[in-house]
């Protein structure tokens, strides 16, 4: 996600030779940005409001205090659901080699959360301080320590899957049996089954409940009722839908906050 200023990585790193660079976001309004890539790695964290976040691997949705790991050259869009404010930090390729090749996503630290905050400000100034220095430092000892969640969507890399996953996706309340979508995927219930817990690293049931949770945090961030969201992300009842969306997110769906 490009962050304000509207300079790019690179024009920011000629004012200011610096490995760490930052930017800040603020909308009150919703927020895209189509596909794109940096050729530095990312730190992207929200501050307020919630950030949808795609890959061609994987999906993402950030929270408040959350923040994503991005790879250099690795292509994503993004959107948010109504106000949303949050950081950048730009990342100099030669750290990023002690860094994972694919994205992950955690819970950002009181601390390191000050940390980014300051740094998205402070690495804009030319010449960058020592203070500021030692503070990219210790905010990089904080960020290698912390421990990541397992919280993406996985997206099937087989094209046969990814036609059940892109119309699920656009409709999470489709309502056809697993042997239906095996069918269209062209393959055999059983095959159906193993070809894609082998792509995604999970079950399709688990799959498509976790698909409709992040489609309900979304519809309820854009301050949809929860009666309205139960039924447009196919649960029957609003006592099924709410069990489902504690177990997933250790909240009811009635408290989850909206824009």
């Amino acid at each position: 996600m490009c962050a304000k200023p509207c300079m790019s990585p690179t024009e920011i790193e000629s004012q200011t030779g610096f490995w760490l660079l930052g930017g800040s976001m603020a909308q009150t309004t919703r927020r895209t940005a189509a596909r794109h890539s940096h050729d530095r790695g990312q730190i992207f964290g929200i501050s307020s409001g919630l950030m949808a976040l795609r890959t061609e691997q994987a999906y993402w949705l950030i929270g408040p205090g959350q923040f994503l790991w991005l790879p250099p050259f690795v292509a994503h869009d993004a959107r948010s659901h109504g106000a949303v404010e949050g950081w950048s930090l730009y990342l100099d390729p030669a750290r990023c080699r002690n860094l994972p090749a694919t994205p992950f996503m955690a819970q950002g630290s009181a601390l390191l959360n000050a940390q980014a905050e300051r740094l998205a400000r402070d690495t804009r100034q030319s010449p960058v301080s020592d203070r500021t220095a030692r503070l990219a430092e210790t905010l990089w000892d904080e960020f290698i320590a912390l421990p990541r969640e397992d919280t993406a969507l996985p997206l099937p890399r087989d094209e046969r899957l990814r036609r059940v996953t892109t119309i699920l996706s656009s409709d999470p309340a489709d309502r056809r049996s697993q042997t239906d979508w095996a069918r269209l995927a062209g393959m055999s219930p059983r095959s159906f089954v193993r070809h894609f817990s082998q792509d995604t690293g999970i079950g399709f049931g688990a799959w498509r409940q976790k698909l409709r949770i992040l489609n309900a945090r979304e519809r309820l961030a854009r301050g949809e009722r929860v009666t309205q969201v139960a039924l447009a992300v196919g649960y029957e009842s609003q006592g099924a839908f709410a069990a489902a969306f504690k177990a997933l997110t250790g909240m009811s769906p009635g408290r989850y906050p909206s824009s």
